[in-house]
């Protein structure tokens, strides 16, 4: 092994808000320390988490009036093939990628309104409700715990961000949250009464 391309998290840090981010931190230093030649890729909030949120015509959801730098799983794919077809140029370089645009989750259901043809809104859920909820449905304690601290955090605006990482290394701009709701119409609205 001579490289290693390495998934971590937005925002990861001794001192992020989230225990998932101070634990992405952590491997990410060991990673530094090890001798190996290396490249950190943090992805912003995945617009993919957001099937299943959809509900008729409301947008469930638990980032409050927070924006974000949501980005497509499906770019985070392409850029990590652009690393890994060639990682010289992106040795020792950390990448936090994020869309085109930080948006809110009611900008996010604008777009969905115009993809579907009607009204959609924006209904913000309570942390508290949100973890009960996970919980319910059988989603393990941690899990829910760390979904709920990412939640807040972007409420209070701590991905409120966009980098120019994507496109300074595959030279085209990232998927627009439109792109997104354009291309995955049916995932979103999937089992639910339109």
């Amino acid at each position: 092994m001579r490289h290693v391309v390495r998934l971590s998290a937005i925002g990861a840090a001794h001192d992020a808000p989230t225990r998932n981010g101070r634990l992405h931190a952590l491997s990410d230093a060991e990673l530094q320390a090890s001798g190996l030649d290396w490249t950190i890729i943090r992805p912003a909030f995945f617009m993919q988490n957001l099937f299943g949120a959809l509900n008729g015509t409301t947008l469930y959801g638990s980032t409050g009036q927070g924006r974000l730098g949501l980005i497509d799983v499906r770019d985070i794919g392409d850029f990590a093939a652009t690393v890994l077809t060639d990682p010289r140029p992106h040795t020792g370089k950390v990448y936090t990628l994020t869309g085109p645009a930080s948006i809110s989750m009611a900008e996010a259901a604008g777009d969905l309104a115009e993809v579907y043809g009607r009204p959609v809104t924006y209904q913000p859920l309570p942390p508290d409700h949100v973890h009960a909820a996970m919980l319910d449905a059988g989603v393990p304690e941690w899990i829910a715990a760390v979904s709920v601290e990412y939640a807040v955090a972007y409420a209070r605006g701590w991905g409120d961000y966009t980098t120019p990482d994507f496109a300074s290394v595959t030279g085209h701009a990232p998927r627009t949250f439109l792109d997104f709701a354009h291309a995955h119409a049916d995932h979103l609205t999937a089992g639910t009464p339109s």
